[in-house]
């Protein structure tokens, strides 16, 4: 029988995850396949990797996560851009505060909220606000953690 061991900083471990809005709504979802990465490394956020050590393989959990963590950068006023009303399609309709997912040349998603409507058109804001940036990490799950620990020479 093997021992379960606690995880630690520098374990491989793969993880199950899915990312909720402060309202419930599902921003992101690992699916069937679990993401690989080692605790503690610079791809991780740190208020992430804290929650992960002394975890258990398939223990479920939750984790927290608020603008004031650090996680979504620094707020950069070149981030609000004015976009042209014809961008926009008839489905999607920006209104004030409302969050617009955009996809960019190279395929990927960037989603913002609508600061302002003018006859100009409507800027949006695709920093990550405090105000919406609360989220949280539910129904995680570690798995298949090898315990090969990075060793200091």
């Amino acid at each position: 029988m093997t021992e379960r061991r606690a995880i630690a900083t520098g374990d491989h471990v793969e993880l199950h995850y899915r990312v909720l809005l402060a309202d419930d709504t599902e921003v992101e979802n690992s699916g069937e396949q679990a993401v690989s990465l080692i605790v503690g490394s610079t791809d991780l956020p740190e208020v992430v990797a804290q929650a992960l050590v002394g975890k258990n393989s398939g223990e479920r959990f939750r984790i927290e996560i608020s603008g004031s963590d650090g996680v979504f950068g620094v707020y950069d006023p070149q981030n609000t851009q004015v976009i042209a009303r014809e961008k926009f399609s008839e489905r999607v309709q920006p209104d004030l505060g409302a969050l617009v997912e955009f996809e960019l040349p190279d395929g990927e998603s960037i989603a913002g909220h609508v600061v302002g409507i003018s006859d100009d058109g409507v800027s949006v804001d695709f920093n990550h606000s405090t105000d919406w940036a609360r989220l949280r990490l539910r129904d995680c799950n570690c798995c298949n953690r090898q315990a090969q620990r990075r060793t200091a020479r």
